[in-house]
């Protein structure tokens, strides 16, 4: 059987009658588990798709995680739009660099951490490598991996600001960014998808007064995102 009618037009509206991989519009319902291969005809299995992720895509089963995972992005992004959380004037723009997300090579950012590193140095350090990553491989996956030299406490473990770095930075701030994170103290897979929307202005900001003046004089001019968390 093929998908009904009724399947097909929820899983447009659901995608606002885009693709789920690049968001062009004209848009046909896939299987993303084929019925030759046992796919169901209910919605949990409908992926739209233009015409040429189709033929890139659609018949190669390693994708189907991929594709899946970014089918549930886009719909999610799509009902947060339609809610009013995302403004509903601002136009959908179609990003064809979203192809290199379902690239089966991604991109290693390796760092080492030296000992007079602090903080702030190692923190601009690394997120100079996404932005650079970013500009020369766009939306493709990226995968970090951090050594850090020295920077032990009197009890072995790390110090402050490596702690910061790796706990706070790396897995509170930059996991969105990357697929994977991998760290002395641990490595994260990110269980959503990869943002590349990444910041082109990075700035740290240790003083909370100046954080909030700099918030209210310049929240209407352009968007940013914060670090730590707890000020969003």
């Amino acid at each position: 059987m093929a998908f009904s009618e009724k399947v097909k037009l929820e899983a447009k509206r659901k995608a606002c009658f885009r693709c789920v991989i690049c968001y062009k519009k004209f848009v046909e319902v896939h299987h993303i588990v084929s019925q030759a291969n046992g796919g169901s005809d209910i919605i949990d299995n409908a992926a739209p798709l233009c015409a040429s992720c189709h033929d890139l895509f659609g018949g190669n089963p390693e994708k189907r995680k991929q594709i899946r995972e970014m089918r549930d992005h886009w719909f999610e992004l799509m009902e947060r739009r339609y809610n009013g959380e995302i403004n509903i004037i601002e136009p959908i723009d179609e990003e064809p660099n979203n192809i290199n997300l379902l690239n089966s090579k991604g991109i290693a950012i390796y760092h080492i951490v030296y000992e007079h590193e602090d903080f702030e140095t190692s923190a601009t350090i690394l997120v100079k490598l996404l932005q650079n990553a970013q500009r020369q491989y766009p939306n493709r996956k990226r995968y970090l991996y951090l050594d850090i030299q020295g920077h032990k406490n009197e009890n072995g473990g790390f110090d402050f600001d490596m702690l910061e770095l790796q706990k706070y930075f790396a897995l509170g701030f930059l996991m969105q960014f990357f697929t994977e994170i991998h760290l002395p103290l641990i490595g994260v897979e990110n269980n959503n998808l990869q943002k590349n929307d990444v910041p082109l202005d990075f700035e740290i900001i240790t003083d909370d007064k100046e954080l909030i003046e700099r918030l209210k004089r310049e929240s209407k001019e352009k968007h940013f995102v914060i670090y730590p968390s707890e000020f969003n």
